[in-house]
C-alpha cells in the first residue's frame, strides 16, 4: 500500500515558485499529512535533482508538468522507476493533460496522469493508493493503466468553490527574494486560439474576503513580488478594482504584477491607478499584434486604439512598470505586417517590450488548425513556430536576432538615453533600427558568444560609428547611460571623456562646501554627511545631458550622481563655470 507522497515542481528559474504543487498539498493535506514538497529549476543538474528526489524515500512521485520542464521531468521519472520499480509516478499539468494516453504509451514508467485541475483528482487518487477506494475508473480526470491497457476516465468538472482550496503558502519565510505566484480567479472570458484558456469556458473567482486575507499575509511577511497568474485580471472591473484599492490601502513595499487587458481599463480605474505609490504595480499587457486580420483569425477581440490611449495614460502617471508583449508567427502576419505591429507598440515606449514567438501548445485551437495555416513548428517543447504561409524561416531568424538585441539594449534599461536619441534623430522606424543593429551583430559574428555588459557599450558605439550616427551628443548620452548603472570611471574604451585632472580639486572642494548638492541628491534620506561625501561621484559632460534642450557643446557641465537606498541613481547638473 502506497502512502508517502512527494509533490515536485521544476521551475523555469530559481526565483520562481510553483503555485500548483502548493495548492495540491493544501487541498489534500486536510486528509493526508504526509505530503511533502520539493522545488528545483531547469537550470539545476539533472543528477543532483535525481539524487535529492530519490533520497526523499517516498512511495509516490507527483510532478507538475509544463512546456519548460517536460523533458527534464520525463528523464527524472525514467531514472526513478529504474531505481525504485515499486514507486508510483504521477504526472499532471497543462503539458500532459491533452495527450495523456499517447504519453503513457510512449513512456511505460508513467503510472497515472491527472488531466485538468488536479486538487480533487489527486485527493481521490491518494485515497485509491491508500486502499480507501478500489475503482480507478471512478476517479474523474484520471488516465491510468489497467490490464496492460491505458484508460482515460471522463474529464472532471471544474471546481466552482475555489475558497475550498486552503491558503497555499505555509513556507513564506523560506521563500525570501523569490517571486510568489498567486491567483484571484481561474479561466478567461476570451478565446485566444494560441492560449489554453480558450479550452475552458467562464471565469471563476475566489471570494474577495479570501483574497484580501491572502494578500495581507503576503504583505505582512514582506514578500518582494506577488505575480498574479489570472489570465486577464481586470476582466471583471468591480473585482479587480476592489483588489487594487485594497493593495493601495495596505501601502506596502510589495510589488504586485498583473496581466491585464489594456482596452478594458476605464477612466475610473486609470484615475485610481494614478494615485498608487511608485513601483507598487507592474502591468503585463499582451498586445500580440496590431494586424486586425490576424487578431480576428485567432479570436482575439481587442480595441487597439483604446490600448494605445490607456497605455499612454498609465505611462503619464510614471508610477507603474509597463510590460507589453508581441507574438511573431501569427496567421496572416508577414514580416512587413509584424514590422508595423512592432512600431505601433514600440512608440508607446513601455518599460519592457517582449518579442515572443508563437508556441503551438497542446490542446490549443491554433495547433489543431496549424496545417491550414502552413505552420511548421518544433515537434519538441516549447513547440515554437518555424515558419508559416506568411513568414519564412529566414525571416524568423532575423526576428530572433532582433529579439536578442532588444533584450540586451532596450529591455535592460541601460541604454535608455542613447537609444531615445537615436530613435528621435536618426530613425523613423524603431523596427528598422533593430534590423540594422541585428545585421551589425550578425556581420561581426557577435551572436556567437556571450558579450560582457561593458562590451555591449562598445558594440553600440561602434555600430553608431559604422552607420555614421555618432555625434558628440550621442557620445555624452552613452557615457551618461553607463554612469547611471556603474558609478566608476572604468568606462568602456570607446567612450570619449573630458580630462578631469585640471578641475578635480575645484570640484571636490565644491562638493565639500555646498551641502545643497547632497540635500538634492539624497532627498528624504537621513545619512551621515561624511557618508554622503563618499557616495557622490561626478562626471564632466560637453552637453547638458539632463536637459531636453542640449546645447552645441561649447559649454561644459558637471553632473553629480548618487545611488539612493532603493538602488536608483539620482543626478544633478550644474554649469562647470559656476564651480571652476
Amino acid at each position: 500500500m502506497k502512502k508517502n507522497c512527494l509533490l515536485i515542481g521544476v521551475n523555469a528559474k530559481y526565483i520562481h515558485t510553483n503555485l500548483a504543487i502548493r495548492y495540491l498539498k493544501a487541498y489534500c493535506s486536510k486528509k493526508y499529512q504526509d505530503i511533502q514538497l520539493k522545488e528545483f529549476s531547469i537550470n539545476d543538474s539533472l543528477s543532483n535533482v535525481l539524487k535529492d528526489v530519490y533520497h526523499a524515500n517516498t512511495d509516490i512521485y507527483a510532478f507538475s508538468c509544463y512546456i519548460w520542464n517536460i523533458d527534464m521531468v520525463l528523464k527524472l521519472c525514467s531514472s526513478l522507476k529504474k531505481l525504485n520499480p515499486d514507486a508510483v509516478i504521477v504526472l499532471g499539468g497543462p503539458e500532459v493533460s491533452f495527450d495523456a494516453e499517447q504519453l503513457m504509451a510512449a513512456h511505460n514508467f508513467i503510472d497515472y496522469i491527472i488531466r485538468g485541475e488536479g486538487e480533487e483528482t489527486l485527493l481521490e487518487l491518494l485515497q485509491l493508493l491508500h486502499g480507501e477506494r478500489d475503482n480507478p475508473a471512478a476517479v474523474l480526470g484520471l488516465s491510468f493503466r489497467s490490464n496492460n491497457e491505458i484508460a482515460s476516465n471522463l474529464d472532471r468538472p471544474l471546481m466552482h468553490d475555489l475558497d475550498a482550496i486552503p491558503y497555499p503558502y505555509e513556507d513564506l519565510e523560506q521563500l525570501n527574494n523569490k517571486i510568489i505566484y498567486y491567483e484571484t480567479s481561474r479561466g478567461c472570458p476570451f478565446s485566444c486560439q494560441y492560449c489554453l484558456s480558450s479550452t475552458l469556458h467562464g471565469v471563476r473567482y475566489f471570494s474577495i474576503e479570501r483574497i484580501k486575507q491572502d494578500i495581507k499575509q503576503f504583505v505582512d511577511s514582506g514578500v518582494r513580488q506577488v505575480k498574479l497568474v489570472d489570465r486577464t485580471f481586470n476582466c471583471n472591473k468591480s473585482h479587480s478594482l476592489e483588489i487594487i484599492k485594497y493593495v493601495m490601502h495596505l501601502n506596502s513595499k510589495t510589488n504586485f504584477h498583473f496581466e491585464i487587458g489594456a482596452d478594458l481599463l476605464d477612466e475610473e480605474m486609470i484615475n485610481v491607478l494614478a494615485q498608487a505609490p511608485k513601483d507598487m504595480f507592474q502591468f503585463e499587457i499582451g498586445v500580440q499584434s496590431t494586424n486586425q486580420t490576424a487578431l480576428k483569425e485567432i479570436s482575439r477581440a481587442m480595441d487597439i486604439d483604446k490600448v494605445k490611449q490607456n497605455v499612454t495614460a498609465l505611462k503619464q502617471a510614471q508610477n507603474s512598470h509597463l510590460h507589453l508583449d508581441l507574438i511573431a508567427g501569427l496567421p496572416f502576419e508577414d514580416f512587413t505586417s509584424f514590422a508595423s505591429s512592432f512600431d505601433e507598440v514600440h512608440i508607446l515606449m513601455p518599460d519592457m517590450l517582449q518579442l515572443g514567438f508563437l508556441k503551438l501548445l497542446k490542446g490549443s485551437g491554433i495547433r489543431n488548425r496549424s496545417f491550414g495555416y502552413g505552420i511548421e513548428y518544433n515537434s519538441f517543447s516549447p513547440y515554437e513556430v518555424l515558419k508559416t504561409k506568411w513568414i519564412s524561416y529566414e525571416e524568423i531568424i532575423v526576428l530572433k536576432e532582433i529579439e536578442h538585441v532588444l533584450e540586451l539594449y532596450y529591455n535592460s534599461g541601460r541604454f535608455k538615453n542613447s537609444l531615445n536619441y537615436i530613435f528621435r534623430i536618426n530613425y523613423t522606424s524603431f523596427f528598422q533600427f533593430y534590423v540594422d543593429f541585428a545585421a551589425y551583430w550578425r556581420d561581426n559574428n557577435l551572436f556567437a558568444a556571450s558579450q560582457s555588459t561593458k562590451e555591449l557599450y562598445n558594440i553600440f558605439y561602434k555600430f553608431a560609428e559604422s552607420k555614421k550616427l555618432m555625434t558628440m551628443s550621442l557620445n555624452e548620452l552613452i557615457k551618461l547611460d553607463w554612469l547611471l548603472y556603474y558609478n566608476n570611471g572604468n568606462m568602456p574604451s570607446s567612450i570619449h571623456r573630458f580630462d578631469h585632472s585640471k578641475v578635480k580639486n575645484s570640484i571636490q572642494n565644491y562638493i565639500k562646501t555646498n551641502h545643497v548638492i547632497a540635500e538634492k541628491l539624497f532627498a528624504n534620506e537621513v545619512m551621515d554627511y561624511k557618508g554622503i561625501l563618499k557616495t557622490i561621484y561626478y562626471e564632466v559632460f560637453c552637453t547638458d545631458v539632463l536637459s531636453v534642450h542640449q546645447d552645441d557643446g561649447e559649454n561644459k557641465y558637471i553632473v553629480f550622481f548618487a545611488k539612493a537606498d532603493n538602488g536608483e541613481v539620482n543626478a544633478l547638473s550644474k554649469h562647470l563655470s559656476d564651480i571652476v
